[in-house]
């Protein structure tokens, strides 16, 4: 049995996502979205490509594979990075985590196959600067993920695997058994957690998972619910990005790169267009009440009839009861809380407003582990409730 025989056996819709068979959707994308903001949302994301690199010199090697600064994490840290090709482009992002004297790098976008290829590749052009090197492998696709995304999914962990799941800092990991990893990390703004580790132990974690979860309203579902969150909480994702640019810089992912190392792949070519004028920039877009569904993808935008910028991505957003997106702007006019811009929708011009992102108001800003609880009744279970509650106590003292 493995996770992909779990999600047949319920009649999930089966697709590809980065090579890999998993569940794209089990027909509740409604209530997985709201489970994601409220409560606590399971889905399956084995299609995460695993590699591990091993030896004294896996730092190194690492460290010169990606843009971000490796040697600034510890044992049971992680980083978010990016790994570019030779003209300074972004191939895929990953996380780096350094876990018992080994590296994992672990991405959405690339199998565990081609992650290690990466690494060899890279090693081979090295060899005689990078010589202690033990081994590079692929976990997957022996290994899986499973992912516990919303404001209480640290007390669904905690419950199961101890306290110790509330104090884990973001970006950090803990092992909870011999084999299974949990890494705090998410891409969408909620409380987020990845739980690592061989298919068959993820199998019997799901089915315990799903029993337990349900005095949190926890919610099974499938990646769909990302087209939705992923444009309320950007991040980098090829199939949306990669046709108007690759560029960390035009797509204001500089933030994933440290440019104070000595050198990493693609390091030159990036350097390069640091050096040269930008000429367009991704930003935040937010439509008014009178644009009902989403626009579609490379639609102009107009500054005074000239065209300025083209649609990236965009989405109703049930949080903010608007269409928002992202758009490609001429770099003149890359600037947010901008509402002079106008898109054609049905022969009207349709005015739009630039915005700075994340877009998504998260509701696990207002849950603090260390006082509230979703099952707890004694205990308010957000800020919003903590506030009622004394209020009416301070009242009550009053009468």
């Amino acid at each position: 049995m493995n996770m992909l025989s779990i999600h047949k056996n319920n009649n999930a819709t089966i697709g590809l996502r980065n090579g890999v068979e998993t569940a794209i959707s089990y027909g509740n994308l409604d209530e997985s979205y709201r489970a994601v903001r409220k409560n606590i949302l399971l889905s399956d994301y084995s299609h995460f490509g695993i590699a591990q690199v091993k030896g004294d010199s896996a730092w190194e090697l690492c460290n010169l594979l990606v843009s971000g600064d490796v040697s600034s994490i510890r044992d049971e840290q992680a980083l978010y990075t990016l790994i570019l090709d030779e003209e300074g482009k972004i191939d895929c992002d990953l996380y780096v985590a350094y876990d018992d004297e080994r590296f994992l790098l672990i991405s959405e976008w690339k199998t565990g196959e081609e992650l290690a290829n990466m690494a060899q590749d890279l090693h081979a052009k090295h060899a005689e600067d990078i010589e202690d090197i033990d081994e590079i492998s692929s976990l997957t696709p022996e290994w899986g993920m499973l992912h516990f995304e919303g404001p209480y999914a640290w007390e669904l962990l905690s419950l199961v695997y101890g306290m110790d799941v509330i104090g884990l800092p973001f970006q950090e990991h803990m092992h909870v058994s011999d084999e299974l990893i949990l890494l705090r990390s998410g891409k969408h703004g909620e409380f987020s957690y990845k739980l690592l580790g061989p298919q068959a132990e993820l199998v019997e974690v799901w089915e315990s998972m799903i029993e337990q979860g349900a005095d949190y309203d926890m919610v099974v579902g499938g990646l769909d619910v990302q087209s939705v969150i992923r444009v309320e909480n950007p991040c980098w994702q090829p199939e949306v990005f990669n046709p108007f640019s690759r560029c960390p810089i035009e797509l204001q992912m500089q933030w994933a790169v440290r440019y104070d190392k000595e050198t990493f792949q693609g390091f030159d070519a990036l350097i390069e267009k640091t050096e040269a004028p930008v000429v367009k920039r991704a930003i935040g877009i937010m439509f008014g009440e009178e644009v009902k569904q989403k626009v579609a993808s490379h639609t102009p935008i107009y500054h005074n009839e000239s065209k300025i910028g083209e649609v990236i991505i965009s989405e109703f957003s049930p949080d903010l009861e608007k269409v928002i997106g992202r758009a490609m702007f001429d770099n003149d006019f890359a600037w947010a809380e901008i509402d002079d811009y106008t898109v054609m929708i049905d022969g009207k011009h349709i005015g739009l407003q630039t915005s700075a992102i994340p877009f998504a108001r998260n509701f696990s800003f207002l849950v603090n582990p260390s006082e509230h609880s979703y099952v707890d009744k004694t205990r308010p279970s957000n800020l919003i409730e903590q506030l009622e509650w004394q209020k009416q106590k301070e009242q009550q003292e009053q009468g």
